[in-house]
């Protein structure tokens, strides 16, 4: 796990640096940087965060820090794991309503919050 040193646009809402940690994205994926991810219980791999999922993925845990092209096969980044940010720079799915956006990460180290 990393500390990583804030940005100067207005994506970090909080006072602390966000952390970071390794995951794998699963094959056939081509992320931008910025998009929610939800982690298949049956393989571990992380996939795009899917809140009519049923595979674990529909419960939002990391955010990509990066863009990650995975589109080949499976690859290992890092990935935001904690940290208090402004959900209208996210690159939610296509689709999530306000609700969703709310409640995506409720009970992991990752909270939204626009700027004060």
């Amino acid at each position: 796990m990393s500390t990583v040193n804030q940005p100067t646009d207005d994506w970090i809402t909080g006072s602390a640096p966000y952390v970071t940690t390794q995951g794998i994205i699963a094959s056939g994926q081509n992320l931008p940087e910025r998009t929610p991810l939800g982690q298949i219980a049956a393989s571990g791999l992380l996939v795009k965060w899917a809140p009519g999922a049923s595979d674990g993925s529909q419960i939002a845990v990391y955010i990509t820090e990066y863009a990650v092209d995975a589109s080949a096969a499976a690859k290992k980044a890092q990935v935001i794991s904690g940290g208090q940010f402004n959900p209208a720079k996210l690159n939610w799915p296509a689709g999530t309503t306000d609700a969703q956006k709310l409640t995506a990460f409720v009970g992991s180290p990752i909270t939204l919050q626009p700027p004060v």
